[in-house]
Parts: C-alpha cells; structure tokens; sequence
C-alpha cells in the first residue's frame, strides 16, 4: 500500500505570515509601550507601562528569536514542497529523451 502525504501548503503559508507578524509585533513592543505611555495622563499608570517593557525586553529578544525561526522553518518548508511539486511535474510532463544506449549501430 501506497502512503499518500498531503500538505496544505496555503496553511503552512498563512502559518509563515502570521508568524512574521508576530516577530515585527514583538519587536516593536518598546515602541508601542513608549507610546502608550505617552498617551497615558496618569504618571503612575505610564510609568508601570513603560517599566513592564522593559523588564521582559531580555524574554521578548528570545521569543523574537525562536519565532523567527519557525518562521523560516515554515517558509523553507513551503519552498522545500513547491520545488519538489514542480521538479516531480516538469518530470511527468517532459519528452521522453533518447537514452544513449538506443544511438548507434547495433550489433548482430
């Protein structure tokens, strides 16, 4: 029996974009806590903000790290399976060429 491997690759795709997002989200969370701060009337408040960024900038550096590399893991992969898919279809779809052997004289 014959094992059949079927692959969403447009899932695998979408998995790649969100994962990209949240690599630009996660990288641009100081930015986004300094200007939330900004916008914050309370000095209290937009401090406790501000410092919450900062302390879990060495974690967010990590994550940032590990998420971009399933991202690039799910990239190659969809890369990996469309250059299989279009090798294994030029293959099916090509000329048969001569085989060196069928060239020449044949001996009798």
């Amino acid at each position: 029996m014959a094992a059949r491997l079927k692959v969403d690759l447009d899932q695998v795709e979408m998995v790649s974009t969100n994962l990209q997002s949240i690599v630009q989200r996660l990288g641009s969370a100081q930015a986004d806590a300094d200007s939330l701060a900004d916008a914050i009337p309370v000095e209290s408040l937009a401090s406790a903000s501000t410092d919450f960024a900062a302390k879990w900038d060495d974690r967010r550096r990590e994550l940032v790290e590990q998420v971009g590399s399933l991202q690039k893991e799910a990239q190659a992969f969809v890369q990996a399976f469309t250059d299989v898919d279009s090798q294994l279809a030029d293959a099916l779809t090509r000329p048969p060429q001569p085989s060196a052997a069928s060239h020449g004289p044949t001996a009798v």
